[in-house]
């Protein structure tokens, strides 16, 4: 009887494992498809990247992007930024310029110091930022770096903007 007894309680035993695993896998594996695929839950959000490129004449390198189409806002997210100059700059001020609500917004970035990689032939500055900033429909997002010392070889400066616009009504 002893033998049985251990049967039965073992049998049981798997078939409440079976079951809790049966009941419980459904929700984890909803939870991750959620989070994968969760712009499913706002068809008007599409992403959105652009970049530009300008160069330096003397001390400040400007790009603008092209317009942002009519019906759409941009919602900005991340920046990057990537430049070169003369070997003497050891920093670079980066600002980004965007139009929400019709009033010019005016952002600083934290300085960008020179990382030392183009040394001693040129300056060589590179960044990442998170942000949070939103573009009007027809406006540009502007990009300019400022450096210390004149660049006279005018050296390159590019800008990276990405997040995602919402189709306005």
């Amino acid at each position: 009887m002893k033998a049985l007894a251990k049967l039965v309680f073992g049998t049981l035993g798997c078939v409440l494992l079976i079951s809790g695993i049966a009941v419980l896998s459904p929700q984890a594996v909803h939870a991750v498809v959620a989070t994968i695929i969760r712009d499913q839950d706002n068809p008007a959000r599409h992403p959105f990247t652009t970049s530009c490129n300008g160069a330096f004449t003397g001390t400040l390198a400007t790009c603008s992007t092209f317009p942002i189409p009519a019906g759409q806002e941009v919602v900005i997210e991340t920046i990057s930024f990537g430049a070169s100059g003369d070997p003497g700059n050891s920093a670079l001020e980066v600002s980004v310029t965007t139009t929400a609500a019709s009033v010019g917004g005016f952002h600083i970035m934290p300085t960008i110091f020179d990382d030392n990689l183009g040394q001693p032939i040129f300056s060589s500055f590179a960044a990442v930022q998170s942000v949070r900033l939103y573009a009007d429909p027809g406006s540009s997002i502007e990009c300019a770096g400022l450096t210390k010392n004149k660049n006279l070889a005018n050296i390159a400066f590019g800008c990276q903007i990405s997040g995602y616009f919402v189709t306005l009504p």
